[in-house]
């Protein structure tokens, strides 16, 4: 009896020896949260690699600063200089007490200089790493992108947050590292990127400085070209079916001024060959609701709000005119029309198009047809004020 007690005591013994512990673990103490990185190119064509780390000693009170407050910041940013991304941030981990964590960042922020000699070679080390998320959303900054970093947005006690939040909206499209590197990869496409800035505060009695939405970043390939904003913006979303809110301001009948915000535009491409060009026939549905009529305007009448609705339409069919007009003079497809060729035409497309692509969109014929609804006027047709 006595033996087999002895035995089963050795067993259990035995058991402890194969269980693992927590040898490698690592305590949240001892790691650096990284809430946004940046890249940029330096004069010596090396990169600089800039990081945002949150202070959780200046975090617990109401002072802790950030978001315009007052007190010290709550956060503190570093940069180093490198031949390679790697190993800037290698530089940088050696005079920090903790070991810089990538799992929490959702920005990556790249200047414009850098972004024109090209990107394509920061598609290896961060998916390479299992802590960098390809979910992560990719910005292209107006000058340097470590400027950016370094806004006060009185909004947010980050300006990390405030990018994140803005980049997510429902103002441009949900455009990520992945959906970047996806459009490098596939037949017929050039990617794009959303483009940002930092802007001054206006009649504010504490200045900031404010990061701002502008549009898109142009890329042929991985290369940095240019810019969509505005109108040329809009129409990139619409082109590619992209679910965008927009707010535009048309005239009706050259006098009335209207603004509606279009929060339901489906477009639908269908792409033909022609005897000697290729043939896309564009089909846009708006539902738009009208939001300022900046004069006695009467839309309880039908006739008037047809007349609305065909100045959407125009509205959006010049936008979509406008990008397909940039796109063949930079000889870039950002809409990724190659690629709809290349999937429905695939022999067709090797033989003739493949090589010389974007070159086919300068002889291309388009049709564009939209149809818009205006579903809501608001609680009133008219203003308030006029006489009747």
């Amino acid at each position: 009896m006595i033996k087999r007690r002895v035995q089963r005591v050795i067993l259990s013994l035995l058991c402890l020896l194969v269980l693992p512990g927590c040898w490698d673990r690592t305590e949240i103490n001892d790691m650096a949260f990284i809430l946004v990185s940046a890249l940029d190119l330096e004069a010596n064509n090396k990169i600089r690699y800039s990081v945002m780390v949150p202070l959780p000693g200046q975090m617990g009170g109401a002072s802790g600063g950030g978001g315009g407050t007052a007190g010290e910041k709550s956060y503190y940013i570093d940069s180093q200089v490198g031949s390679t991304y790697r190993e800037a941030q290698m530089k940088m981990q050696r005079r920090m007490s903790r070991r810089m964590f990538l799992a929490h960042r959702r920005t990556i922020l790249v200047g414009e200089e850098l972004a024109k000699k090209g990107i394509s070679e920061f598609f290896d080390p961060t998916p390479r790493s299992p802590e960098s998320r390809m979910s992560t959303y990719l910005i292209v900054t107006k000058g340097y992108a470590y400027k950016m970093m370094q806004s006060n947005p009185r909004f947010e006690r980050f300006p990390s947050e405030a990018i994140r939040e803005l980049v997510k909206a429902r103002y441009v499209a949900d455009m990520n590292f992945k959906d970047f590197g996806l459009a490098l990869s596939i037949p017929g496409s050039d990617p794009v990127a959303v483009y940002m800035d930092v802007t001054d505060s206006q009649k504010s009695e504490k200045s900031s400085k404010e990061v701002e939405l502008k549009g898109y970043a142009q890329f042929k390939r991985d290369k940095f070209v240019g810019t969509y904003e505005d109108m040329a913006a809009n129409g990139l979303s619409w082109l590619r079916n992209q679910h965008v809110l927009a707010n535009i301001t048309v005239h009706v009948e050259q006098q009335h001024l209207m603004n509606l915000k279009l929060y339901g535009v489906k477009s639908r491409v269908d792409v033909s060959l022609g005897q000697d060009a290729l043939n896309f026939k564009i089909h846009v549905n708006v539902r738009a609701k009208l939001t300022e009529n900046r004069s006695y305007y009467d839309l309880s009448q039908t006739q008037n709000l047809v007349k609305v609705e065909q100045a959407t339409s125009d509205y959006v069919k010049k936008s979509i005119q406008t990008i397909i007009a940039r796109m063949t003079k930079s000889q870039t497809d950002s809409a990724q029309l190659g690629t709809m060729v290349w999937r429905s035409y695939p022999n067709e497309w090797k033989k003739q198009y493949e090589k010389n692509w974007p070159e086919g969109l300068k002889k291309a014929k388009f049709t564009i047809d939209v149809e818009s609804e205006i579903t809501d006027t608001g609680l009133i047709y008219e203003n308030v004020l006029k006489e009747h």
